[in-house]
């Protein structure tokens, strides 16, 4: 039977505050048990977040002997999130989120309610990492079936793509009237979510103004690339540490 944690527990694994966990339920990113007035999470949850979970492989290219280094790239998406006032996710090149997402909006949380909402989005971020590519330098503008848009920069290992940075949630220019209320019907359609709060959350997505677009572009670039930086250092380290092994053996 999988082991269940209490809130505290998860707080501690996943450096987030007490806030961030029951939204974090809320929006469908974490199951867990309610046991009279007290929530109880299943281990494995906790650990498919973190990406240490066996039921999801890391890619190969990411250092397979430790993991993806989830922590540290965590803290890096945070910063960018706050800074840019962006929602902010790693994935990997099938789709699965190596990150918890960071900034989310009320849009997404409420299409993320939504269990058909959930696999929609899954479909969309497997797109994304299919459709990026290193070759088509810089970042790539995609937009999800909600109508959500992301950046997206590509982040290599050993010169091997293993996932994609994407910030987003965001409309690149404001959305066409006419457009946005066919969309936002057919969203309230197909999850079953109520037109008027699905009316109410498109109106707090950010709109990216021209001016910013060179600037938010560069930044989702750098962000990537410190990604890269942690994963170079980390490769690093490990080499450091088998050649250290491989002394002592000798010796």
């Amino acid at each position: 039977m999988d082991d269940l944690l209490t809130t505290r527990q998860v707080q501690q694994l996943l450096k987030v505050d007490r806030i961030t966990v029951y939204r974090m339920v809320q929006d469908g990113r974490l199951k867990g048990i309610k046991i009279g007035q007290q929530w109880r999470f299943p281990l494995s949850e906790v650990e498919h977040l973190t990406g240490i979970s066996p039921a999801v492989e890391a890619p190969q290219s990411a250092s397979p002997d430790q993991g993806f280094p989830t922590h540290c790239v965590q803290t890096i998406q945070d910063l960018f999130a706050e800074l840019s006032q962006l929602s902010t996710v790693v994935i990997d090149m099938q789709g699965n989120p190596l990150t918890i997402p960071s900034k989310t909006t009320r849009f997404y949380q409420l299409i993320q309610s939504s269990p058909s909402g959930q696999e929609s989005c899954r479909t969309s971020w497997q797109s994304f990492a299919r459709e990026s590519s290193p070759a088509n330098g810089g970042s790539q503008l995609f937009t999800c079936a909600s109508g959500l848009q992301y950046l997206g920069a590509p982040i290599l290992d050993r010169d091997v793509q293993i996932g994609v940075f994407l910030a987003g949630q965001f409309y690149w220019q404001p959305p066409d009237p006419r457009e946005q209320t066919r969309r936002l019907l057919r969203l309230s359609a197909t999850h079953n979510l109520p037109l008027e709060d699905l009316e109410d959350a498109s109106r707090q997505i950010p709109i990216i103004e021209a001016a910013r677009h060179n600037h938010v572009e560069n930044c989702t670039v750098a962000a990537a690339r410190a990604v890269m930086s942690i994963l170079r250092e980390r490769l690093n380290f490990m080499e450091r540490l088998q050649q250290i092994a491989d002394l002592t053996q000798l010796g």
